[in-house]
């Protein structure tokens, strides 16, 4: 079978710092090389999972719905793949696997989703996106929190104006 590895991290900050993604692309290809998948493609890129402008995760999802034959989508978590629960591209892979056109792996969470499934695993998937959505939403919680403070403590949210000591 064919496989299509997904690497992905949400900021150019963390691409560029250099071991996210090639650490991520080196542990699904040595996956696919254990489980004799052919690799078609790797997708290495950044973009926020959180929010529903992904022009280069819809292009990789184009890609994955035009293929004629059975494929294997490769991800290191669910978490690389979404941060939304309501995502409808999520839905749309999730109803493909479950009909046994395409198969979700998910190497580090070591969840498979396919056609086979049993309830439990789709309620650990369910629980995997779950847990992203909530982790991001925590993250934003905690930095309005920090805002909050810093405009209590009558601080600059920001670096301070040209001219001006920090």
């Amino acid at each position: 079978m064919k496989a299509i590895i997904i690497a992905r991290v949400s900021t150019e900050e963390q691409r560029d710092a250099g071991n996210s993604l090639p650490a991520q692309v080196v542990r699904l290809e040595r996956y696919c090389q254990i489980k004799s998948f052919d690799i078609l493609q790797v997708c290495s890129f950044d973009e926020s999972a959180y929010t529903n402008d992904r022009s280069e995760f819809d292009r990789i999802i184009d890609l994955i719905l035009n293929q004629t034959e059975k494929v294997v989508v490769c991800c290191d978590k669910v978490d690389r793949l979404s941060r939304n629960v309501f995502d409808k591209r999520i839905s749309t892979l999730y109803e493909r696997a479950l009909c046994d056109k395409i198969e979700l792996h998910f190497v580090s969470d070591g969840q498979i989703v396919n056609s086979r499934i049993s309830a439990v695993e789709k309620f650990q998937f369910s629980m995997s996106l779950g847990l992203a959505k909530y982790y991001s939403d925590a993250i934003s919680d905690n930095i309005k929190r920090a805002i909050e403070q810093k405009i209590r403590k009558g601080e600059w949210l920001s670096k301070a104006p040209f001219g001006y000591k920090t």
